[in-house]
């Protein structure tokens, strides 16, 4: 960590998805840059909206609003890709917008309440914290995406992405 992030602190991508303000932790973030469409992939896992160029190297994009809420983002000037470092490998996460990155302190982040959380991507969220008089959903990266399919058998894969 950063000589100015204490130990009792974290540094979060604060972004917006379908009216809501989510944080990923910086340190599984590669790079934010600006919405591109993906190009389709025939029999792409459920989730991926298909695939992006990023200099040179093509990773599969993922609609975070359509993977957590149910709601596909509607592309904007705004909106933004998030390329992240998960499980899956590099991946490229479709939001609504980026806002900042802001240092929490660990004892503003509450755990999220389980009675509104329900179906597979609960355990994705991390957290819930408050930051300038918002709330703000906190994400765990490895366990907010899809898991990968093995591609031969359709099972999913557990453990190690590289095995």
């Amino acid at each position: 960590m950063g000589d100015s992030i204490g130990m009792d602190q974290r540094q979060y991508v604060l972004f917006e998805l379908c009216g809501e303000e989510y944080g990923l932790p910086i340190d599984s973030v590669q790079s934010i840059i600006r919405y591109e469409e993906p190009t389709p992939v025939p029999h792409a896992p459920e989730g991926v909206e298909g695939v992006f160029n990023l200099r040179g190297q093509v990773l599969p994009l993922i609609d975070l609003g359509r993977r957590l809420r149910g709601e596909q983002i509607v592309p904007t000037p705004a909106s933004r890709i998030i390329v992240t470092e998960s499980g899956m490998g590099s991946v490229g996460l479709a939001v609504d917008s980026v806002h900042e990155v802001a240092s929490l302190l660990l004892s503003d982040i509450r755990p999220a309440p389980q009675a509104a959380l329900a179906g597979d991507t609960a355990e994705a969220f991390q957290g819930v914290a408050t930051y300038s008089d918002r709330l703000v959903i906190l994400l765990d990266p490895d366990k907010a995406l899809p898991k990968p399919v093995l591609p031969s058998t359709g099972l999913v894969q557990e453990g190690d992405p590289g095995a």
